[in-house]
């Protein structure tokens, strides 16, 4: 590979005069030092220009497998995902002179000689990379495109400053209400699902305004959008908190499961047949506690730590547990004021602010604020899912404190990518049509009656939630930047950028935003080279 123009110079050159002899004999010498200098400063340059065109090719290639993964699944095909390894760059440089001399006689005296000659400079400069090409199809990456977001990835993205209405949108699959009824103690969850309804269509081909088959769908989504809106006022405005803490999980959920911990107490005296008391005489040495044998022993607790899981005391069911340690972020309220003899959020005053913003109006009618607040301020929790124990605990806590509480469900990482690829056509199918909004079956009939009119859904989304997760078509006059990345698939043009009509709003940057939110979620899948003996070699 020859060394560009502007890298470095080349140098070629050949004497028109006669030098003196000295300086004949060591001109080969002064043009190899000078190519030397020379190869020196074009080796330094290489590296920059070689340096950079790799790594502008490498961003181009993972924003485009990006895409084209989106692209795919608004098609509903499956996705594929192909990693660069090592790359390694060989760079051989050497340089040459090759020349020539002569001595001509003018007489037969010596000194009266002249003395020619001449030298031709050369280099030579040759770059080998090797890039290993990895395509990531091991069970381990598997498991990752279809566990659930871990929890503690919306902690980290909260805590590094993104907006919590685009973490909730793009992880979230659905925000889980439960309330336990204080008249007959009755556990009911309800359900707000982050997705709009399917796009139905009529016999002539235009979509179905009513939405009559997916009501609930509907109530929910906009519920959904409502919350936040809420929570991204709020954390706009210093006053949401997320903090986390660490919550056992055991592994069976058989409440018969575990070790006893040798604390049961031993049966009560009692007479046999015979008219003689029968009692164990263990229990009479330990203080009327039989013994366990099966307790977890000091060797049980390494071992479980060694495969990240923990042995935990359940001192209601008197048995020792294993599970492991679960990272839930929760949201709470702030600023706090005091309540008689505790702090406790001040949501009057957060309200008061809220209602009072203009671009909140749409809050201002119906309880949707309201519970939204109250459930913030008794704690809003991020799971990865909830397991039937899990609820029968919550449901039990809930029993003995408010009454209601709410966790959200996080998709996994293929959902959350197919989520955000095909969310567009229903979106703006729902926004076009803009339904009249029913009102949840769990309102009370006082709640049901404070509401004077339904609102359509252009009237009840503070506007700016009205916007779909991720914008991947459209004409592209309406563009105010040019494409992050922009590719064709299946006929149609992909591309990653924002529209104008957004210029000066909050949502400015949004699909930019989403999409590189997106690229760094997909960093989880990572490989591991040493699992890849036959990898393919491009040379």
């Amino acid at each position: 590979m020859k060394p560009e123009s502007q890298d470095c110079k080349v140098f070629r050159t050949a004497s028109p005069f006669p030098p003196p002899r000295r300086a004949a004999a060591s001109l080969p010498l002064v043009l190899i030092g000078l190519l030397s200098f020379g190869l020196s400063g074009c080796a330094a340059k290489r590296l920059q220009v070689d340096f950079t065109g790799f790594e502008r090719t490498f961003a181009e290639t993972s924003n485009r497998e990006v895409l084209l993964n989106l692209a795919r699944l608004d098609n509903r095909d499956p996705t594929y995902f192909f990693k660069i390894g090592q790359i390694t760059s060989s760079y051989k440089m050497a340089a040459s002179v090759t020349g020539n001399a002569s001595y001509a006689l003018q007489s037969t005296n010596i000194a009266a000689g002249s003395p020619t000659g001449g030298g031709t400079p050369g280099v030579s400069y040759e770059n080998d990379p090797i890039f290993t090409f990895i395509p990531v199809n091991d069970e381990t990456n598997a498991q990752l495109l279809l566990k659930p977001v871990p929890a503690e990835s919306f902690y980290f993205l909260y805590e590094q400053g993104w907006r919590v209405d685009q973490l909730l949108r793009l992880m979230v699959d659905r925000i889980e209400l439960t309330r336990v009824s204080k008249k007959d103690g009755a556990c009911t969850v309800e359900t707000f699902r982050n997705a709009p309804p399917a796009v139905y269509l009529r016999s002539d081909g235009t979509p179905d305004t009513d939405y009559l088959r997916d009501q609930a769908t509907l109530s929910g989504y906009v519920t959904f959008l409502r919350v936040n809106a809420v929570v991204y006022w709020l954390q706009k405005h210093g006053y949401l908190l997320l903090r986390g803490k660490n919550t056992f999980v055991p592994y069976s959920l058989d409440a018969d499961s575990g070790l006893d911990d040798g604390t049961a107490s031993a049966p009560s005296d009692s007479k046999s047949d015979d008219g003689k008391a029968a009692r164990s005489s263990d229990s009479e040495s330990d203080g009327g506690k039989a013994p366990s044998s099966s307790a977890p022993k000091g060797a049980d607790f390494v071992n479980a730590a060694q495969k990240s899981a923990v042995w935990e005391h359940d001192a209601k069911n008197k048995k020792w547990l294993l599970g492991e340690k679960v990272f839930n972020p929760i949201f709470s309220l702030y600023p706090l004021h005091s309540d008689g003899t505790t702090l406790v959020p001040n949501v009057e005053k957060i309200k008061r602010e809220i209602l009072s913003d203009p671009d909140m109006k749409e809050l201002r009618e119906g309880p949707a604020l309201d519970e939204v607040l109250a459930i913030l301020s008794t704690g809003f929790t991020v799971e990865g899912s909830a397991t039937q124990q899990n609820q029968q605990d919550n449901c039990e806590a809930i029993s003995a404190s408010t009454g209601v509480s709410a966790h959200l469900v996080m998709r996994s990482l293929i959902g959350l990518m197919a989520a955000a690829a095909q969310e567009q056509a229903p979106y703006d199918a729902l926004e076009h049509s803009n339904p009249v909004i029913p009102t949840s079956s769990f309102l009370t009939p006082e709640q049901r009656a404070a509401i004077a009119t339904l609102p359509r859904f252009n009237d009840a989304v503070p506007a700016v939630e009205r916007i779909p997760l991720l914008r991947l078509t459209g004409p592209a006059e309406g563009l105010e930047t040019e494409p992050v990345i922009q590719l064709n698939y299946r006929g149609k043009t992909y591309r990653i950028a924002d529209e104008k009509s957004r210029v000066g709003t909050d949502n400015q940057y949004w699909d930019r935003d989403v999409f590189r939110l997106i690229d760094e979620l997909t960093s989880q899948v990572t490989v591991d080279i040493s699992k890849f003996p036959l990898t393919e070699i491009l040379q």
